[in-house]
């Protein structure tokens, strides 16, 4: 009998912490076969001691305050988007960059991958080509990748893999930037600490002096036309992390016309100050989608760019924008 309950008290503790491992507030997957290039070769830890990979201090709760700040400047000025899906950019990556400098571009905003991927990167020929081609010519790289918040390790493990990137010339990106916009992770408050925690780690690794940037859904959506989407969002916490917001405000999805695009654009600077009052925060402000957009509704956007305090501005992705589009995004270089 005695064997039998122990057996049973074994058993429920098993089922417990499957339970806490695959809570039901969790959806989706983000899968990965055997084998995977990021499968963990050692376990990282999301809370290392003091002195951990970048030297970091104690921490209070989830997120470290900032030391000295990380450099702004690959968040400055004109920049543009590359996402997994522009097939003719990774065709084609070296004349892609020609014509991205040609154009003005100061800096080129790559994904690398995402939670639903096999990998830290989905196209690392392609990587390593943009990353050379755009330093040959003076461009800024960041990285940027899309977590679920369901495999934390797994998320961290590619971020980290991001910033540690060289190419075989010796180039790496200039920064990395970390999409919060996945709500695989049905629980807001469970989402909130996993990205705290995710984010104190990164900048942990990267080291307070490494720029960082944080990719932000539409402030005016998680605000006022969605606030169930992400309760209490912690905007000031991230600060606290990241040298960069990059909201993205793609007005396309919401509005047409110029006067409302600048106005759509204007209502998310003006939301995401108030939701960081104080803090003067760094903002980076991405419009689009070019797929979408008119050129004359890129102007209103520049427009609202020119005249609100942010550091720089970019639309997402590259490859839809047009000539009507690019004349008046010149106006940002």
């Amino acid at each position: 009998m005695r064997s039998i309950s122990v057996c049973a008290l074994a058993l429920l503790c098993l089922v417990g912490l499957a339970a806490c491992v695959g809570s039901p507030e969790v959806v989706g997957s983000a899968r990965r076969d055997n084998g995977s290039p990021d499968a963990p070769s050692s376990v990282i830890r999301l809370d290392p001691p003091v002195g951990g990979p970048a030297g970091g201090s104690s921490t209070e709760g989830v997120t470290p305050g900032r030391g000295a700040p990380g450099s702004t400047a690959p968040y400055e000025g004109l920049g543009t988007w590359i996402d997994i899906y522009d097939t003719e950019v990774w065709e084609r990556p070296v004349h892609a960059v020609q014509s991205m400098a040609a154009h003005g571009i100061r800096t080129i905003y790559l994904q690398t991958s995402n939670f639903n991927r096999n990998g830290p990167f989905v196209h690392p020929d392609g990587v390593e080509s943009i990353v050379d081609a755009a330093h040959r010519r003076g461009l800024e790289v960041v990285a940027w990748y899309l977590p679920g918040f369901r495999d934390v390790p797994t998320d961290l493990r590619r971020a980290i893999r991001s910033i540690r990137f060289r190419t075989d010339r010796g180039n790496g990106f200039d920064s990395f930037a970390l999409d919060i916009e996945s709500s695989e992770v049905r629980r807001p408050g469970l989402r909130t600490t996993r990205l705290l925690r995710m984010s104190a780690a990164i900048r942990r690794t990267a080291g307070v002096e490494y720029p960082l940037g944080a990719i932000v859904a539409s402030p005016h959506r998680m605000v006022r036309t969605d606030p169930r989407f992400w309760p209490g969002f912690p905007w000031r916490r991230l600060a606290e992390t990241y040298d960069v917001f990059l909201p993205m405000t793609y007005y396309t999805y919401r509005v047409k016309g110029p006067r409302a695009a600048a106005s759509y654009t204007a209502q998310n600077v003006r939301i995401l100050r108030q939701e960081t009052v104080g803090l003067n925060v760094p903002i980076h402000v991405v419009g689009g989608v070019s797929f979408d957009a008119t050129g004359a509704e890129t102007q209103g956007f520049v427009h609202t760019v020119l005249e609100r305090d942010v550091i720089g501005a970019s639309y997402y992705t590259f490859s839809g924008i047009t000539l009507d589009q690019w004349k008046a995004l010149s106006a940002l270089r």
